[in-house]
């Protein structure tokens, strides 16, 4: 992942630590969520170490399930959202099609406040079908232009492969992908990897410094 630390993880993790309040309208936003991601790069996640990314470029897809979460009055508890990404320089936004229109109005604000590398281009923010599967050490995700199934990574004792202590993404867990693809008619947009990383972690962030 071509993150460097200053671009995608800083915008996902610049607030990792603060809790949810106990009174949602006492700030524009915050959220919790499970993150699950394949991109280009070969596992370990290179940018976790503060090194560049494999390939001298990230591609990959990423599944935002929200937990507990809102932006202003509008809540978004349990809302899926799936991003397509080059890193640091565009992403696309897929927003579960159970959504209602506000809901997807508030992810587009919690993008640009949140979610979004700072020096990418947000070229869409759309609803659409996700689907999700999770099976004994395997996770599934797709829409209808990308899908994503990686498998765990196992140490010692056939358990997963952990990495603790990161500053921006807690309970890191070890995958590695079988397939992270992206359909798209335009030049340099689409891409189709197998055997790159794969990982797990945990978000949150909120408005209040």
């Amino acid at each position: 992942m071509e993150r460097q630390f200053n671009v995608w993880l800083l915008s996902f993790g610049l607030l990792i630590g603060i809790s949810l309040p106990s009174v949602a309208r006492a700030q524009d936003w915050a959220v919790k969520a499970d993150y699950t991601e394949s991109c280009s790069c070969n596992p370990a996640c290179p940018c976790v170490f503060g090194s560049p990314s494999t390939l001298g470029f990230c591609k990959g897809n990423g599944l935002i399930e929200i937990k507990e979460g809102y932006y202003g009055d509008t809540r978004l508890d349990g809302l899926e959202v799936a991003t397509t990404f080059r890193m640091g320089k565009w992403e696309k936004y897929y927003v579960s099609d159970k959504a209602t229109d506000a809901q997807v109005a508030a992810v587009g604000k919690l993008v640009e406040a949140f979610f979004k590398s700072p020096k990418a281009k947000v070229l869409s923010i759309e609803k659409t079908p996700i689907t999700i599967e999770r099976t004994e050490g395997r996770i599934m995700f797709s829409t209808p232009v990308s899908k994503v199934e990686i498998e765990v990574m196992k140490g010692q004792d056939g358990k997963p492969i952990k990495i603790e202590n990161l500053q921006y993404f807690p309970d890191y867990t070890q995958y590695k992908s079988i397939t992270n693809s992206y359909k798209s008619s335009k030049k340099g947009m689409a891409f189709s990897y197998s055997g790159t990383n794969g990982l797990t972690a945990k978000m949150e962030g909120s408005s209040v410094k």
